[in-house]
């Protein structure tokens, strides 16, 4: 995963912010700047999500730290204690997986900020 350094001087509320009008308005730099101060929270769903969707599994630089933030709060509620794709009722394991397919490339790809609104996982 390419990170920015840790010690980014970039302050956390403000991007924070905006991830929860829009994820997309961050550039690639910030996103990675989110992403490096939200190692144990990247690192706790990186562990669930693969028992939870269905392959091709989320690569190791999926953005799982989106779930703690409040634009995916009711997301993150809804599988909080599942441990199994089985577990997630069908309209959960839906918008799982569209959340994991849309934001696969969130954190390597900066044409991915030219996804249409109409496409992007709103709450």
């Amino acid at each position: 995963m390419q990170f920015t350094p840790a010690h980014d001087a970039t302050p956390l509320a403000p991007l924070l912010d905006r991830i929860q009008d829009d994820p997309w308005s961050l550039t690639l730099s910030e996103r990675n700047s989110v992403a490096v101060r939200m190692p144990e929270q990247q690192a706790q769903w990186l562990r669930l999500l693969p028992n939870l969707v269905e392959p091709p599994t989320p690569a190791p630089d999926f953005p799982a730290f989106l779930l703690e933030t409040e634009r995916f709060a009711a997301l993150r509620r809804a599988i909080e204690g599942k441990l199994t794709h089985s577990e997630l009722d069908t309209a959960t394991a839906d918008e799982l997986q569209r959340f994991v397919d849309l934001y696969r490339n969130y954190l390597t790809d900066e044409s991915s900020t030219l996804i249409e609104a109409s496409e992007r996982l709103d709450p």
